[in-house]
């Protein structure tokens, strides 16, 4: 029968010279000799079912003393006395003596600043969206932890939209670039699309041919819904008129003031900053809008937006196009959007006239950068031709083989 042997009391005295083995020295604290001599400290302790170990260095001549590891093993209690993990709590405080801080928090930081700078308020919903809940994955992760494999696996639960995975990722590149120059991180940035994504990221499906990712109405059925719209007398209605035949953006129509229209020159000035590229805008104005802009200003109920919402301080809602939209054409999939897309297709189908001068009317500038650099010119008379064009194509009364009744 083999008799089993009492480890002998840890002291300030021994603990260099006992043998190996592990040694209880009381408060969870452990002497860990192995079988080459060397030693360290240990502190055990228990978390949510979960036995967890935490070294508190070596317990050789040079390294900590029993007495000193001993007051470790105390304040670690003390912190799980408060529910707070010692282990996690000490690996924090190295990180913020390093410097590194959460994505989740520094990109919450970036947000709020980056988004002073944009100008509509769906931009900054898609942001909000987009670091709060879609890069969610990546907020536990230090900003010098994050990897390729990181953003990759943010990217994929998107892939398949490749509107929203590029803005994602250009976003993700971005706040890892801000933490790159606040010396959070290496220099290096796993969000790099040609020297990181692209090679291993699958492709992606090809977008159409006609630009434009939103659904749009066939040109064939424009004519009768315009004429579904002139017979309602709601704001809503006339907002979508002049959408249609203005070719704008609906954040633009939404925030219309009356300052940046010349009805007599019949053209309407966005400027800079009420456009998405920047570029300056000046719009003009086929005459069925025109002849409607004019009535309303005499009438007008606001000194400031064109369309104002119920305080007339603010402009209507962003989404009450698209509602009314859904709810006179039945249709849940069309967009308000779309209908620069049905002016494109109808101008490639039905029309002769110059695809740069189609593409101007839609503040689309062709070419590359440097073309670009020298269009400056506004094409005002071109683009007008154009778009009464189109204006009249879009108000003309659908033919029918019904004779209307007379009135006696």
């Amino acid at each position: 029968m083999q008799l089993l042997t009492q480890k002998p009391e840890i002291t300030a005295k021994n603990y260099l010279s006992v043998g190996p083995g592990e040694y209880p020295c009381g408060n969870n604290l452990y002497l860990v000799v192995s079988p080459t001599g060397g030693r360290r400290w240990a502190f055990r302790y228990q978390r949510n079912g979960i036995v967890k170990k935490m070294g508190f260095g070596s317990a050789k001549e040079t390294g900590l003393k029993l007495s000193d590891a001993k007051e470790k093993a105390i304040d670690a209690l003390r912190l799980l006395a408060k529910g707070i993990d010692p282990r996690e709590h000490r690996d924090e405080e190295k990180r913020r003596a390093c410097g590194s801080r959460l994505f989740g928090e520094f990109a919450e930081e970036w947000r709020q600043t980056y988004e002073t700078g944009m100008r509509h308020k769906a931009a900054r919903a898609k942001l909000k969206r987009i670091v709060q809940v879609i890069c969610k994955p990546l907020h536990k992760h230090r900003l010098h932890e994050i990897e390729t494999p990181h953003v990759v696996n943010v990217l994929m639960t998107v892939w398949q939209r490749p509107d929203i995975s590029r803005t994602t990722r250009q976003i993700i590149k971005k706040i890892l670039d801000a933490a790159i120059a606040h010396n959070l991180r290496p220099k290096d940035n796993p969000a790099d699309w040609a020297s990181r994504l692209q090679p291993i990221m699958p492709k992606q499906r090809r977008r159409g041919t006609i630009r434009g990712g939103h659904t749009a109405m066939d040109y064939k059925d424009l004519p009768a819904f315009m004429q579904k719209l002139a017979g309602t007398s709601s704001q809503s209605a006339r907002a979508l008129e002049v959408t249609i035949l203005t070719l704008a953006r609906t954040a633009e129509v939404q925030t219309m003031r009356w300052s940046q229209l010349d009805l007599d020159g019949g053209i309407w000035n966005l400027g800079v900053l009420g456009t998405k590229n920047e570029r300056p805008k000046r719009t003009p104005l086929p005459r069925q809008t025109l002849a409607y802009l004019r009535a309303a200003h005499a009438d007008r109920v606001s000194d400031d937006f064109v369309f104002p919402g119920r305080s007339l301080k603010e402009p209507m809602s962003n989404m009450t196009m698209l509602k009314y939209l859904k709810e006179i054409s039945g249709d849940e999939s069309l967009t308000v959007h779309g209908f620069r897309t049905t002016f494109r297709t109808w101008a490639q189908e039905e029309t002769d006239f110059e695809e740069e001068i189609v593409e101007h009317c839609l503040h689309h500038i062709t070419g590359d950068a440097a073309e670009k650099a020298y269009k400056r010119g506004e094409a005002l008379k071109k683009r007008l031709l154009v778009m009464q064009t189109f204006a009249d194509f879009a108000t003309e009364r659908p033919k029918s083989n019904v004779m209307p009744m007379r009135a006696a």
